[in-house]
């Protein structure tokens, strides 16, 4: 993918709407969808991803102006009981620009709501994706920085592509540090870089020099060809005038039309 504009090598990570609130110490309005911060936003592409919650897709997938291609989650989408993999699979037709199905939370511990590693062997994992590639579909995996020492590149060697993430926001030093052993761990993969707009491990605000930060980071990386693009996390910190999202947003006002 070259000679795009940057703003359609960006993702918004999309989560159903108030879903966040259990990680804020109060009550906030988290009404702003997927669709509307990817447009918000000046981003392309959107993620789906209902993390264990109810995500209604017919409505959800209704609005994609100017949406040019989607990603969903392999996941239960909060109904109980529910296979993740064929519950999943049931709603591609309602998505005509999805283009890949991703393992969130993949390398983690065994989950109800999601399959994780333990649920696979690399042949039996080797199979799953050319279930995916079969109907035209690329499989992504979500890795952590805390995984990195994990002896998983057997599992890693099977995906399409890796998006990396910082649970907890980086330091600059740990940012350089992570950044590079992720690379070194994924020799010739295809990746993407997630961007909390929200400090999740620490349960506040994420700060808006860190955001900045990373953006600038990471558009030097996808420029020298280590990155195809970035993941920005989430909408539902949308409409909230949240430093950190702001910045974001003034960050994407600033480069998201330059052509890389």
């Amino acid at each position: 993918m070259k000679n795009v504009k940057l703003g359609e090598r960006f993702w918004i990570w999309g989560h159903p709407k108030n879903s966040c609130q259990s990680y804020v110490d109060q009550p906030l309005d988290m009404s702003v969808t997927p669709a509307e911060s990817a447009r918000y936003f000046g981003v392309k592409n959107v993620y789906y991803v209902p993390f264990g919650h109810e995500m209604d897709m017919n409505d959800y997938g209704k609005d994609q102006l100017d949406i040019n291609k989607t990603g969903m989650s392999i996941d239960n989408w909060g109904i109980p009981g529910a296979n993740p993999i064929e519950y999943t699979f049931n709603l591609i037709p309602l998505l005509p620009n999805l283009n890949r199905l991703v393992c969130d939370d993949f390398f983690n511990g065994k989950c109800d709501h999601i399959p994780t590693w333990g649920d696979f062997t690399v042949t039996q994992l080797t199979e799953f994706r050319e279930r995916i590639h079969s109907i035209g579909l690329e499989m992504w995996v979500v890795l952590y920085e805390g995984q990195l020492g994990m002896p998983i590149d057997a599992y890693l060697d099977v995906f399409d592509g890796i998006s990396f993430w910082f649970w907890s926001e980086p330091t600059v030093e740990s940012y350089q540090k992570c950044i590079k052993a992720f690379f070194e761990k994924t020799p010739g993969k295809r990746r993407l870089i997630g961007c909390y707009l929200y400090n999740f491990g620490a349960r506040r605000q994420a700060s808006a020099e860190m955001v900045r930060y990373q953006l600038d980071n990471n558009k030097k990386f996808i420029e020298q060809g280590e990155l195809e693009g970035v993941i920005l996390h989430n909408n539902n910190f949308g409409g909230l005038n949240f430093a950190a999202y702001e910045e974001a947003k003034k960050w994407m006002d600033e480069h998201g039309n330059e052509v890389i």
